[in-house]
Order: C-alpha cells, then structure tokens, then sequence
C-alpha cells in the first residue's frame, strides 16, 4: 500500500469521508482502518503500517490518518466493505455517543423519542451516520470532565447507547454528517454527565467501564486505606476488579485487605460498616459485570468454527477479541480461548492425518 500516491492520499483526506473537524487529528497516531470479517460481519480493524489485525489497546498497531487512508485504498476497506476509524484511547479529549439502531435508513429520521431529543441536545456539535445506516455517531468535547469513560446501556426510553471517552475502543469514521449538525466540534459535557446519570444496564461497555484504568486504581487505593473515602472507592474497584475477570473471593479479600492497612485509630464506625458491605458489593459488582460461561463457550464456538473452516489465524484472533469485547470477557481471558481452541484443532488435525 506504500505505492499508494501522495495526491491520491491528499484527495483521501479531502474527501467527505473525513470530516474536516477531525483533520486536526490527522497527523496523530490514533487511526486504524477497518473491514467486515467473518460470518458476524463483525468490523475488525487492521493495522496501517502492517495490514493485519491492530487492536485498540496496543498503540502499535495504530497509525496516521495518511497512512490508514493509503491502506484503506484496498478493495477490502472501501465502503460498503470497510473504511477507517479512531481510537478513543489515542484522542482523550474527544468524546463519542454511539446511538445504536434508532434511525430509519430510508428517511434518515429518529425512531426513538430518546434519540431524537439526544441529536437535539448536541445540535452544536458533529454527529454522522454508522457504517449499517441505522445508528448515529455524535462527537464533541468534554472539557469538564477529566476521567476515561467507556459505558454502554439503554436510556429510560429504551435508547441502545455506548459512551466513550479516552477508552480502549475504535470508532468508525463514515462522513456521513447528519445533515442537522454542522462539521465542528462542541463541548457536551452536560449532555455526557446527564446521560451518565439515567443510562441503565451494562454489558460489555459497563463491563469495560468497571475494567477501568490501572493507572486511577491506585488513587482509589490510596484514598481507602488513608480513610479519605470509602463507599464509593470500594465500589469503583470492586467493579474494576471483577471486570477484569478477578474471582469474587480474590476481590473480596484485596478489598478487605485494603481496610485492614488503615490504622487503628482511623477504624471509626464509618470503617466499620463500609467493611462489613464489602461482601454486598462484589456480590452487585458480580452480578453488573461478570460475563457469563455461556458466554466464554460461545466464543470458544466461534473460534473453534473458524479454525475448522481454514480462516487466517490472525483474522480468527481478531474476531475472538472483537465478539469478546461485545460479550464484556475480559482480553486475557479471551486470549486463552484462543490458544485452548487452536490446540484442540492442531490435535484434530494430527489425528485426521494418522
């Protein structure tokens, strides 16, 4: 794809396909390029520099919009197949609402009351249609909020909604603007802060949410086992933990660890009955965030069916993570159904061949 001419990349990067409020992120290595993979049609993305599977929590595998559009040139990317998209990881500053399957592909209209009072709320602010035609992209800033976001659920009007910011996850790039929304960036911290507040259920967002990053669990240690704060701390990694796949026993007993590293004296009646709970909340953190066996089987399914029809290596381990991902199992574990299957298939087919 190196072949690729430059006046070739620059009419790319001209083109609608890029709105022009994302240009100033161009030159950032926060892009990968994308295409529909597998039975699922599950969009997988693809490293720029490499072409294989890229994933969005290892930064090497992201690159330049200029080297993601001279990739994306291959038939295997171009729209309807494919395209580009954008880590949120790699543009912190970016928050991105993904309203799932509210539109109406042929009118381009809100089916759902919620989302159309949502488009609304966020008018100032760039907003394009999915890759599918039937869910909308809102993008903005979130200038008064400082921490990584990365939720899904449903509004009380029954919205399908996933939220993002600073988070391990890529998002499509159609620009396909919404007609109504200009192509500019504005600040929707309200907008974000409000949702945060209503939205209800979890799955694999909540689950990636609870997952967290490593780099806030230690100011949330801190503040426990200094006493500055406890409820809602042991709640937040209580949910970290789980989401990460920690067993509950192992959760429990670091959470209580935690509390017993507070000093004697600081062991008020507050410790006391934020210890006691400990148990309570990785019970409602296990039943928000853990992700199921059947879950597990499902993607050892998946990967075993794959393996048997002869698929790339690298495609079926891309697919495991991205079903894994959407069944809210954590990476690890998703990477050690992988080799599990692929050990099974090898002997399979050793004993084929005896």
């Amino acid at each position: 794809m190196s072949g690729v001419p430059a006046p070739m990349v620059a009419a790319l990067l001209a083109a609608d396909t890029i709105p022009a409020c994302l240009a100033p992120y161009a030159a950032h290595p926060a892009w990968v390029a994308w295409s529909y993979t597998g039975g699922e049609a599950r969009k997988v993305p693809y490293a720029p520099a490499t072409g294989r599977a890229a994933s969005s929590t290892d930064p090497s595998t992201w690159g330049t919009l200029e080297a993601t559009l001279r990739l994306a040139t291959g038939f295997r990317f171009q729209a309807p197949r494919g395209g580009v998209g954008i880590v949120s990881r790699a543009v912190p500053t970016l928050v991105f609402l993904d309203l799932d399957r509210c539109m109406d592909p042929a009118t381009g209209e809100p089916m759902n009351d919620d989302a159309a009072r949502l488009l609304e709320a966020c008018s100032a602010t760039y907003a394009e249609r999915t890759p599918s035609g039937a869910g909308v992209r809102i993008v903005g800033t979130a200038e008064g909020i400082t921490a990584a976001i990365s939720r899904k659920g449903s509004t009380p009007g029954g919205l399908a909604l996933e939220i993002y910011k600073g988070a391990d996850r890529y998002l499509t790039v159609t620009g396909a603007r919404c007609a109504e929304h200009p192509d500019r960036l504005a600040d929707i911290s309200g907008e974000v802060l409000d949702l945060l507040g209503t939205l209800r259920g979890g799955g694999a967002g909540a689950a990636r949410e609870a997952g967290g990053e490593p780099r806030e669990d230690a100011e949330l240690v801190r503040r426990v086992v200094t006493g500055e704060g406890y409820h809602a701390e042991l709640v937040a990694l209580a949910a970290r933990y789980i989401g990460r796949g920690i067993p509950a026993a192992t959760t429990a007993n670091h959470l209580k660890g935690m509390m017993l590293a507070c000093s004697e004296p600081a062991r008020d009646a507050r410790w006391s009955d934020r210890f006691a709970s400990i148990d309570d909340l990785v019970r409602s953190a296990v039943t928000k965030y853990a992700a199921s066996a059947e879950h597990r089987r499902e993607v050892a399914r998946l990967v075993g069916r794959r393996l048997r029809d002869g698929i790339d290596p690298g495609d079926v381990l891309a697919e495991a993570m991205a079903e894994a991902e959407a069944r809210g199992i954590a990476a690890e574990t998703a990477c050690g159904i992988v080799r599990w299957c692929a050990e099974r298939e090898v002997a399979r087919r050793e004993a084929a061949d005896a």
